[in-house]
């Protein structure tokens, strides 16, 4: 994933092994649990990216779950690697791509589990009704910040269609 640079990091990683509590009887990882750690992921680089400028302080609100793709399950004893990048930030809304690597530790293959395209709005610590302006990224290349683009205004279209 190559994406925007800012003086804060645009893309973090977070891991955990998977354990029994995680998954069903057949060894396989909940989905919920899945989407927890895709939501956690998102929340933090988005939080940590809205309060990189002086200001009022807030934390990044799960606004939209544009897309999640399940694509080959994840097992006990399997480590999962969520990444999560920012891709494009509007006025008031952070857009995250989530990537879920799970590696067999025991052999070192890892395999593409989960995508996903989350939206967050920071809201202000001292009055939770108030969205603030999210600070702007620097793209390394003017196509980025334009498919960026196209990807809000359809997603903010899809959303008046659905009102």
């Amino acid at each position: 994933m190559s994406g925007p640079t800012t003086e804060t990091p645009s893309a973090i990683q977070i891991c955990r092994i998977m354990r029994p509590d995680d998954a069903n009887v057949a060894g396989n990882v909940h989905g919920g649990t899945i989407l927890k750690m895709i939501e956690e992921a998102g929340a933090i680089i988005s939080t940590r990216h809205c309060n990189s400028q002086n200001g009022e302080r807030c934390v990044a609100a799960l606004a939209r779950v544009e897309r999640t793709d399940f694509l080959s399950p994840m097992c006990i004893g399997e480590v999962a690697h969520v990444s999560a990048e920012i891709t494009y930030t509007s006025k008031h809304s952070v857009e995250v791509q989530v990537h879920v690597m799970s590696e067999n530790i025991l052999t070192g293959t890892k395999k593409l589990t989960n995508k996903a395209t989350l939206w967050y709005v920071p809201l202000s610590l001292k009055d939770v009704d108030k969205v603030l302006e999210v600070p702007p990224v620097v793209y390394s290349r003017q196509e980025q910040e334009e498919e960026g683009r196209k990807r809000y205004e359809a997603q903010k279209l899809e959303r008046m269609e659905t009102k």
